[in-house]
């Protein structure tokens, strides 16, 4: 049962309406603001459900720390941070519309995947604050390397008047001195996005967060996921390092597949499986999954900034503009074309835990 708790940052109460989701060892809260007027109103509040965690509650620390000074349009607005030892908290604006994850499960209940320029405003945004996060450095002007890790529909939102927005630093990377440290065989996120060098443990770097939205890109342009496909094995054969990996990798959030066999998959992603289950995509686009979607990182666009030029040129070339307008009306016509089912909305008229309405991946027969 959640019970309604009120507390004070920064000068400002709030007051949490209910639990929208839970994640690991920390939760999401909808909370109603009691600032001054003006500035009242609904966000978003990440704690800890329980102050037991040391080395979350730690994690959750450096996240605030991380983003407390972070200012790009796409990515979501950090209000206030309190690192308070015992429960630490980030306040964020509520973005009040559709994450991209409930978006893709009503496209897949239409059977119609979205339009390819809303597919590809919605990555060009996503690869622009994806620029911004792997360009920011410290306050003596050091680069953080810092890696989102955590690129997935359920950290990208669509705003009701159309804009995009990424959210969660929970599974941020940075190999720089001070920043704790993940456990070995650990994976954080959700683990169905994560680029193959990160299934194998391995250290990431700012192309595994471009793989991962190539992962999202591919999925808004076909409703499909490319490790989860119809004509994929149960289980491919493992090789020895695979094999070794079964049973031990964890997963700090459950998914729908070991991670050593996902892992499997994506160190066997081809670019002919790509070219054959994009065939009715535009070329343009085409390439782009190309590029972003190789097993080997080296393949791979080097910068965020060459794969969001190449979406712009694409929506550069259509014969009219593809704006915040286009992609609003957009997501109003997929809500009624699809239908309203309950726990899909999260609004302030109507917010709803996320639990009751998350997309879940479905084996195929």
């Amino acid at each position: 049962m959640f019970r309604p708790i009120t507390f004070t940052v920064g000068g400002t109460t709030y007051s949490c309406v209910r639990k929208l989701d839970e994640r690991g060892s920390g939760e999401l809260v909808l909370a109603q603001s009691h600032a001054q007027p003006g500035r009242a109103g609904l966000v978003v509040i990440k704690r800890m459900r329980a102050a037991e965690y040391p080395l979350e509650r730690l994690r959750l620390v450096e996240e605030a720390r991380l983003v407390r000074n972070m200012d790009h349009h796409a990515l979501t607005r950090v209000l206030a941070v309190d690192t308070r030892e015992h429960r630490p908290l980030v306040v964020m604006e509520y973005v009040e519309g559709l994450s991209l994850e409930r978006v893709l499960n009503r496209a897949a209940r239409r059977h119609q995947p979205v339009s390819a320029p809303f597919a590809a405003s919605v990555a060009a945004q996503v690869a622009d604050a994806l620029h911004y996060i792997h360009h920011l450095t410290d306050p003596h002007g050091q680069a953080l390397q810092l890696v989102h890790r955590d690129v997935s529909p359920r950290n990208i939102h669509l705003s009701s008047e159309g804009e995009v927005k990424l959210s969660d630093f929970g599974a941020a990377f940075t190999p720089r001195p001070g920043h704790p440290a993940t456990p070995a065989l650990c994976l954080k996120g959700d683990v169905a996005y994560s680029a193959p060098e990160v299934l194998r443990g391995e250290k990431p770097d700012a192309r595994a967060d471009l793989f991962s939205l190539g992962l999202v890109l591919f999925e808004m342009l076909t409703s499909k996921h490319l490790l989860d496909l119809p004509h994929a094995p149960a289980a491919p054969p493992l090789t020895r390092l695979f094999k070794r990996l079964v049973g031990k990798l964890r997963a700090e959030e459950q998914g729908w597949a070991d991670p050593a066999e996902l892992a499997a998959r994506a160190a066997c992603i081809r670019p002919e499986d790509v070219e054959r289950e994009t065939a009715g995509v535009e070329p343009a686009l085409r390439a782009v999954l190309h590029r972003a979607l190789r097993v080997n990182p080296a393949e791979r666009y080097a910068h965020a900034s060459l794969m969001r030029m190449e979406l712009r040129a694409y929506l550069a070339s259509l014969p009219q503009p593809f704006d915040a307008w286009n992609l609003r009306e957009e997501l109003r016509e997929l809500i009624v074309t699809s239908g309203r089912h309950h726990g899909e909305a999260q609004t302030s008229r109507a917010p709803i835990p996320a639990a009751l309405g998350g997309r879940r991946l479905q084996r195929h027969s």
